[in-house]
This record gives C-alpha cells, structure tokens and sequence, in this order.
C-alpha cells in the first residue's frame, strides 16, 4: 500500500549541518497516513521503526534542491516516495508548541520564603512576650498578698470566661451563617441557667465551707436545678410552629450540646484545680502550670527555629514535630529542679512525681491545644477571644491546662498520698 509520510521541520544550524529535528509518524495501512510535528526524543525511537530506508535529512525551504535516497527524495520538508512526482512543501501547521519559557526557579525563592516566615515567628514571639510577662507578673502579686483564696477566686473567674468564649464562637458562626435561634427568647437564659448548675456540682465543697448547706442539700438543689432545665427546654421546643420548625430544633440542641461540651471538658475539669489547692496547696497547682508553660513555649521556639515537618497540619498547621520532641525534651529536663523551687521540703520521690508530670504535660497536654484548633477552625474563628494580646482569649491560653487539671489531683490522690 502507499505511504505518504509528512515531517515537520523546526530550525537549520548556520554554524553546522547537524539538525534538530521533530518527528512524529502516525500510519494508517488501510487508508489516509498523517502526521504531525514532534520532539526530538521520538528521533531515535520512532524514526527506526517505521523508517528503514537512510534518509539524508536537512533542513530547507520549498524551493531547496533535491536529495536522491534509495527509496525516495527529500524536498525539504516533504518526503516523496520513488517513481511518483514530487509535490509541492507541505507546510505543517505546529498546534500548542511547547514553550520555550524557562520557567522561573524556585531555589532561590525557597530560602527567601523560609527566612521570611522565620522573621514573622520571631516578631509573634515578641509580641506575645510582653503580655505573658505581665500576666505571670499580676499572678504573682495575686498570690503573694490573697494566698489560696485569691487563687480560688481567678480560677472562678477563669470559669466563667471559658464558659463564654468557648459558646461564643459557635453562636458568632451561626449567627453569620443567619440563625433563626434568636426566636427561641429563653435560649439565653437556659444557657447561663446550666452554667450556674454545673458550677454547684463542681463547687459543692467550696459552697459548703463558707455557707450552712450539707452536701445532701447541695445535690438536692443541683438535682432540682437539672430538671427544671430538662422541662423547661422541652417546653419551649414545643411552642415552636411554624416553616423551619425542624432547624429551629436543630440549632437549638447544636447549641445545647456545646454548652454541655463546653462545661464538661473547661469548668468541670477546671473544677479540679480548686480540689488541688484546697487538699494540696499553692505550689502543686503552680508547678503543673509551669511546666505546660514551659511546653508550650520551647513546642514554639524549637518549631520556629528547627521545624520542617508537619505535626497535626489539618488541625493546627504550625505545630511541627521537631517544636513537639523538643519541649517534651525540655520539659522533663527542667522538672527535677523546678518541682524543688515550687514545692520543696524533703519528700520522698519527689523528682519522680516531677517527671512523671512532666511527661503527661508533655505528651498529652497539648492535645487539648489540638481541639481547641479544630474547634476555631470549624466555625472559622481565628482566636477564642481579645482579651490577652497576642494570646487570644481565656481558652487559647488554658486550652492545655484544663487538661492537665483532673490528672495532676487524681494522681496525687492515688500516689503522692500514699507515699507522704
């Protein structure tokens, strides 16, 4: 059968007769052979397999002379086989050729971009600083001149700010997302209503030491207080009517839920911090939080000087494994000495109790700065709160220690007693 080969022909060297060619062969034995224009790379490859003819290839114009091959001759770019008049060039049309651009390197971008971003951390660094200094400094003075109570009183206060920032940034998402929740008028109520009933529980011992009350009066009055909320809830619920009645009842347990989330996982493990001072004094509440401090600054300091690798990147994008191995390392490094500034006396495996605090404070602490993030990043929220510049809110700044709260008493309770 006749083949008809057609060859694009990309550029003549003026210095030497060595040609860059592009070919692409396509071939139809039963009718019609096309082609169109290639790389070099299919030269070697494609040319041997359908060509076993030599060809003198060269590059040339319409009007270049004839070459003679055995099998055919070459008309610059248009191949005609042997006995069958030459025609005229083909012009091949090149579609999409590829692009010469050299695209822009990013080496050298690279380390601009990584000092760049060092820069700014090291700016957050500072400005974060300040405010921290300040606040442990106010701390001290509280606890200098008020002792266990002044304590008592900010942990009560603290409560109340994780309790409202915590809900608040779920009812800013829905309110932007254009909530109907505002026609369910005793939402507020019940909100703060559940607050002060959750606080009762967790604070029985400390009502029942500064009031007559017993204890069975307490659980009566908390138990009384739960049910008028259970009744309360379901009645508003049913005096809705109405189109929509069904996402009214969606946003309103959304919310329920995470004001009985809110006041689980922050006031009532906050809770466990009054136990510890009141059973255990000053000093085993203010080394746990210490160490976590500790945690969480040297997890940033190593991230911004040494990480490179992601640790929980969907949830918290700047926690890097390298700032997660290096403050546990440093935590447990410093808790030997500081347990002895924060508690002293001569008890018996103190420094082991340290460490082993330490390990906790180190491993799983930051877990709840992991959920914080989630929470923040599933309502589109960038801090909890405005209160601490540079920090964020009371949650972003207590996220880790709340968690840590319930261990270090039930640990106490369990091991330290016993020993002592």
């Amino acid at each position: 059968l006749p083949r008809q080969l057609y060859c694009a022909q990309l550029n003549d060297t003026v210095t030497t007769m060595k040609i860059t060619a592009s070919i692409i062969l396509s071939l139809q034995l039963t009718s019609v052979s096309s082609a169109s224009c290639s790389s070099s790379n299919f030269l070697t490859s494609r040319s041997k397999a359908f060509c076993n003819h030599p060809l003198k290839l060269r590059g040339g114009q319409q009007d270049d002379a004839i070459d003679d091959t055995p099998s055919g001759s070459y008309h610059g770019n248009y191949i005609a086989p042997q006995g069958e008049q030459p025609k005229a060039a083909a012009i091949v049309e090149v579609k999409n050729p590829p692009s010469t651009a050299v695209a822009p390197s990013t080496t050298a971008a690279a380390p601009l971009a990584s000092a760049t971003s060092k820069s700014s951390k090291l700016s957050n660094l500072q400005e974060r600083t300040g405010p921290a200094v300040l606040m442990l400094g106010a701390t001290f003075l509280l606890l200098k001149y008020t002792g266990e109570k002044g304590l008592i009183g900010l942990i009560l206060l603290m409560q109340l700010g994780l309790y409202s920032e915590s809900t608040g940034v779920v009812e800013a998402f829905q309110a932007k997302k254009g909530s109907s929740i505002d026609k369910i008028k005793s939402y507020p109520v019940m909100k703060w209503w559940w607050f002060m009933t959750a606080m009762i529980f967790s604070g029985r011992d400390l009502i029942m030491q500064h009031t007559s009350l017993t204890g069975d009066q307490l659980n009566l009055m908390n138990f009384c207080m739960s049910a008028t909320s259970l009744v309360g809830a379901v009645i508003q619920l049913a005096m809705l009517s109405g189109p929509g009645t069904e996402d009214l009842y969606r946003e309103y347990l959304g919310k329920l839920a995470c004001c009985h989330f809110s006041l689980l996982f922050l006031v009532g493990q906050s809770s466990f911090w009054i136990k510890t001072v009141q059973e255990y004094g000053l000093g085993w509440v203010l080394f746990p939080a210490f160490l976590v401090i500790v945690n969480d600054t040297m997890a940033y300091v190593f991230g911004v000087l040494m990480g490179k690798h992601k640790l929980i990147p969907k949830l918290s994008p700047k926690k890097t494994v390298e700032g997660f191995v290096g403050a546990g390392l440093s935590t447990v490094a410093i808790a030997s000495p500081l347990v002895k500034r924060c508690i002293g006396g001569d008890i018996p495996n103190l420094g082991r109790h340290a460490i082993i605090l330490a390990v906790y404070a180190s491993l799983v602490s930051p877990f709840g700065g992991f959920l914080a993030s989630a929470v923040k990043r599933a309502h589109g929220a960038k801090d909890f709160g405005a209160l601490i510049p540079g920090h964020g809110g009371v949650v972003d700044r207590f996220d880790c220690q709340v968690v840590t709260a319930p261990f270090v008493y039930l640990y106490l309770k369990n091991f330290y007693n016993v020993e002592s």
